[in-house]
């Protein structure tokens, strides 16, 4: 019966940070479900839906150019988008919606198991875990969700599509797990299918959680069991029975990895791993590690572990299951750097030091408090009432931030022109869509759109010479030149870093540049660029920098490059900017206009229609 009344709060709970979100997006914004998941995911989470979309259809190839066939596939994180394929097989655009509300319940879900499992009353968990729930947003309202080391709090969950809304749930299976698994289970069928399936789950996810669970798994073991226990004939039979699921469960997996096209790849920043290069972050990590900082906080969670089990505090040994995953946290980016040949965005394994160091501290501090202050009153209904004021701070923030875009005169322009050019699509089959904008690409892919040039090279397995040949010819096409075209992909510096977003958007990790790497390791670079890469940290790859002699192949390649006859779009979409607010409708083609601050549309969709 409180199992129940549990899950009916935890429910309650559920639709209270799921609803209003989706309320505030149809109050201040008057267009549909397939606008709204593009433009109220967050951060860049509308990318990944695509691999839904080719999951769902089961078209991994797809090269959206009539010209183009047979391309290698997509990798595809496929148990990631296994479920929300299904959905939007069953629901289309609408399932998003589905999918944040079950993986909301869920993370409250396993989390308030995971406090109960540390004795905490039933109020307490719920309350903990909306706490964890909302500590990005915390973050956010006091401004410091951008500072160092508070930035990797962020990923503690958040509804970002696929991560950390779908893919942290594995993770935080995987510490249910060993929070609930007795020794004398830890080896039966259902404890190893069940740990098969969270491990394949993260490595086709996120690898970083799978290295790390692996890692705290083999702590785990080596905890609780004797060496002569381990290797047992039935424990060793059992082991063999986890790896042929865990090899079962993963041809999916291996499918997608050996199947996806290399260029594609180098664009999700995968780097070949040399001697030298292992070297360079191998270095680079231990000079973090035996910084002062890290010091500090291995220090003192070591500390603090000795002391928790010295004097055997509540949830000890439940303490030092966090204290496996710390260390484990710290050791994996150099396991995985010294076994693997390819390495790819390993900031990643960093920000997982900081969040297991913070749930190492939360933890402890709470068994810590639980154990040293006797409370001589319930405390449900102050944690009620807690719950209640954290939902209403949460959904109060996501009011402001839906007010604030609404008060945003250049944003409002742009969704309303953004309805626009759908609503003309939606009228019309056939469409040859050309656009530079990421979103309008996203929504086109969703809403069975088949011609759509240029595309960005995190949508389709496209070489990157295809890709090239699309952006020449949908250059020459809008009369723009060498000059444009140079322009439109020049290196643009920061304090911190290299980045051009046109190059990210249809190149991706190719032109990373940092201490690790830069383009086929050259260094053409200006005085400027190369002392800003030098200084930029391997782990941090998502700094981009074309080469001066690629930039120059690059303008060749452009200026003895054909007009492509072939190439006629028939609907364009742009964003207003200093390329494209002076391109007049007569040196496109015959159109009706539709334009406002923000965009310009061009259409020859319907043929009586004149400019």
């Amino acid at each position: 019966m409180q199992k129940i009344k549990n899950i009916n709060y935890i429910l309650i709970c559920t639709l209270l940070l799921f609803i209003f979100k989706w309320i505030f997006s149809y109050i201040f914004f008057k267009d549909d479900i397939s606008l709204k998941i593009i433009f109220d995911t967050p951060g860049d989470g509308y990318f990944y839906y695509v691999y839904t979309e080719a999951l769902s259809n089961f078209t991994f190839n797809k090269s959206f150019d009539a010209e183009i066939e047979n391309l290698r596939n997509i990798p595809t994180p496929f148990y990631a988008v296994l479920f929300p394929a299904i959905l939007f097989k069953i629901f289309g655009n609408y399932s998003i919606l589905f999918l944040e509300f079950i993986f909301i319940f869920l993370f409250l879900f396993i989390i308030s198991k995971i406090f109960k499992r540390l004795n905490f009353s039933n109020s307490s968990c719920i309350l903990l875990a909306i706490f964890l729930f909302f500590i990005p947003s915390l973050l956010n309202i006091f401004k410091v969700d951008s500072l160092p080391y508070l930035i990797s709090l962020t990923d503690i969950y958040s509804l970002r599509f696929p991560r950390p809304l779908i893919v942290n749930i594995f993770f935080y299976l995987f510490i249910l797990f060993i929070f609930s698994t007795d020794k004398d289970k830890l080896f039966t069928k259902k404890s190893i299918t069940l740990i098969a399936m969270i491990l394949i789950f993260s490595l086709s996810s996120f690898y970083y959680f799978f290295i790390l669970e692996i890692l705290t798994l083999t702590f785990f073991i080596f905890y609780k069991f004797k060496l002569e226990e381990i290797f047992n004939y039935k424990n060793f039979k059992n082991f063999i029975f986890l790896v042929i699921t865990f090899s079962f469960l993963s041809i999916p997996f291996i499918y997608f990895i050996s199947s996806s096209e290399p260029n594609y790849m180098e664009r999700m920043y995968v780097i070949n791993l040399t001697i030298e290069k292992k070297m360079i972050l191998i270095n680079y990590l231990i000079s973090k590690l035996f910084s002062l900082k890290s010091l500090l906080l291995i220090f003192i969670i070591a500390i603090l572990n000795i002391y928790a089990n010295r004097s055997k505090i509540n949830n000890y040994e439940k303490i030092n299951i966090l204290f496996f995953l710390f260390i484990s946290s710290l050791i994996s980016p150099f396991f995985f750097i010294l076994i693997s040949n390819q390495t790819g965005l390993n900031y990643h394994f960093t920000n997982l030091i900081v969040i297991c160091a913070f749930l190492y501290l939360f933890i402890f501090s709470l068994s810590f408090l639980k154990e040293k202050i006797v409370l001589r009153f319930k405390l449900d209904y102050f944690n009620y009432i807690c719950i209640l004021l954290i939902i209403c701070i949460y959904n109060f923030d996501l009011y402001k931030k839906f007010n604030n875009k609404y008060q945003n005169e250049d944003y409002v322009f742009y969704r309303e022109g953004f309805k626009n050019i759908t609503n003309l699509i939606k009228d019309n089959k056939d469409v040859s869509l050309l656009t530079f904008d990421p979103r309008l690409m996203v929504w086109a892919i969703l809403n069975k759109v088949e011609e759509i040039k240029p595309i960005s090279g995190q949508l389709v397995p496209k070489t990157h010479l295809m890709i090239e040949n699309d952006l020449i010819d949908t250059f020459k096409f809008l009369k723009l030149d060498h000059l444009n075209f140079s322009k439109f992909f020049e290196n643009q510096l920061s304090s911190w870093r290299i980045n051009n977003q046109n190059t990210k958007l249809f190149f991706w990790g190719r032109y990373s540049a940092s201490k690790l790497q830069t383009y086929k390791n050259s260094n053409d670079f200006s005085i400027d660029e190369l002392n800003i890469i030098n200084k930029t940290s391997p782990l941090n790859v998502q700094s981009i920098a074309i080469p001066i002699n690629e930039m120059n192949r690059l303008k060749r390649k452009f200026q003895t490059s054909k007009i492509n006859e072939q190439f006629k779009p028939n609907l364009i979409f742009l964003n207003r900017n200093n390329f494209f607010d002076n391109i007049s409708p007569q040196n496109i083609l015959e159109c009706k206009k539709i334009s406002n601050k923000k965009i310009i549309v061009y259409s020859k969709l319907d043929n009586n229609s004149k400019c």
